[in-house]
């Protein structure tokens, strides 16, 4: 009896490319990345639902979400706008103004013996300082946007980070299945053989390859899943909690759209990145101008009330003190200012060219991967299926070794496990493109 390990009357499905791929990512522009339910692929159903019960089942959004709020770089930068807070409230506290008593003539001689001459003087000084205060509010005010414009960077980026660590697990996932079907095809093909060297048709030479190859194949299926208890652990990790007990939802087989290369360079001039430089050129010129105001002279008014012993009469007091001297002072603080906006424009520009030609060449790569995949499915796993089931019909007859019928099933697995690193790439560079363009990543179902 001829035995094709792919044959629609085998217990094992044959691999059709799609079949693998059971979880995933969809494409929403105005939201940014978006998984869907999962539609297992291998579904056996009961005894999975069981084990699954007692994983905690995770979306992307879920992720993100508690990355986000729970995630220590992120707590640090909150609690660094609380300091800047706190400076703001600072610096809107001028100085104190002074009361002042003067004695004059007194505990002397003659006629300035004792206290008979005494004249005391009260006095109550302050600044005009409000324009000095309004510019030091302001100049604490632009340095505190800073701590925003980081912290939307940083999200980004650990949005980001966790959109790829998930993608990277659902990859792993498909991968594990393809190889768990690989044992159970390597192991027909072993019980198989050994019933044709019963029958004299084989020889133990090729008992003893097919057995290799199951071996092969089970320690294949071992290390994806030492490396998705690895993988579960450092995702769970970003938000506090690793843990090996994961369940991770989505659909790889949605590909995402490509963007146009237009809007997407439209995108580049609001993110975060360039704001930040924005941001740190208005920061330059508002501690210009606070220098400026503090290079003009303060005025301090003093006015009190004077006590004449002798005579037994008062008085009013009243002075002004208004410092002498040029109000350049600080005009190398300005220069260096100056200096540092045309700076700060100069790496906004670099920074700029190097984002746009960063994001050109990932539309490209994208768009390769779409042609990759589409590729992969029509033309080269179809025609290795066909290959496959034209071997085993000639190996059951003779006219094919057990080597080259073997190298075909390793082909068809290698054209699998191909399509699988096209729809990673694919995705991962749909997420960086998110990172670059300031686009969140959310869920959407």
């Amino acid at each position: 009896m001829r035995f094709n390990p792919y044959n629609s009357k085998s217990n094992v499905k044959k691999p059709i490319g799609y079949r693998f791929l059971a979880v995933g990512i969809a494409v929403n522009v105005a939201t940014g990345l978006a998984l869907t339910m999962p539609t297992p692929a291998f579904a056996n159903s009961q005894n999975q639902q069981q084990i699954q019960s007692s994983h905690q089942i995770i979306n992307l959004s879920k992720a993100v979400t508690m990355t986000l709020e729970s995630h220590p770089e992120l707590k640090a930068l909150v609690a660094k706008e609380a300091v800047w807070q706190g400076n703001i409230e600072q610096a809107g506290i001028g100085e104190r103004p002074q009361i002042g008593l003067m004695i004059e003539d007194a505990l002397g001689t003659g006629e300035h013996s004792a206290l008979k001459s005494m004249q005391s003087t009260l006095t109550y000084s302050w600044l005009l300082q409000q324009e000095q205060i309004d510019g030091r509010v302001n100049a604490a005010k632009k340095q505190a946007s800073a701590v925003i414009v980081e912290q939307k960077i940083k999200a980004l980026d650990l949005s980001a980070m966790v959109a790829k660590q998930f993608v990277e697990i659902l990859i792993k996932q498909e991968r594990l299945k393809l190889n768990q079907l690989a044992v159970s095809q390597a192991q027909e093909v072993v019980d198989a053989i050994a019933k044709r060297v019963k029958a004299g048709k084989s020889s133990n030479v090729e008992m003893r390859l097919a057995q290799a190859e199951l071996v092969r194949r089970n320690l294949a299926v071992e290390d994806l899943e030492h490396e998705l208890k690895a993988s579960h652990y450092q995702l769970s990790s970003l938000w506090g909690k690793p843990q090996v007990e994961l369940k991770l939802t989505g659909n790889l087989m949605l590909k995402p759209e490509i963007p146009s290369v237009e809007s997407q360079l439209n995108k580049l001039k609001q993110i975060p990145q360039i704001q930040k430089f924005v941001n740190e050129q208005r920061i330059a010129q508002s501690q210009m101008e606070l220098t400026r105001i503090e290079a003009k002279p303060q005025w301090q008014f003093t006015a009190g009330l004077r006590r004449y012993e002798a005579t037994n009469d008062f008085g009013l007091v009243a002075g002004i003190s208004i410092p002498w001297g040029s109000e350049n002072s600080n005009a190398g603080t300005i220069a260096a200012l100056r200096a540092k906006q045309d700076v700060l424009a100069s790496q906004q520009q670099a920074l700029m060219q190097k984002l746009d030609a960063q994001l050109y060449v990932l539309l490209q790569e994208m768009a390769h991967s779409h042609h990759v995949i589409e590729t992969i499915q029509a033309q080269i796993i179809p025609e290795l299926e066909t290959a496959l089931t034209e071997a085993g019909q000639a190996f059951d007859i003779g006219k094919l070794n057990y080597n080259q019928w073997s190298d075909i099933r390793r082909e068809l697995l290698s054209a699998q496990n191909q399509l699988l690193d096209a729809y990673q790439s694919l995705h991962l560079q749909h997420i960086e493109i998110q990172r670059l363009t300031g686009v969140s990543i959310s869920d959407s179902e």
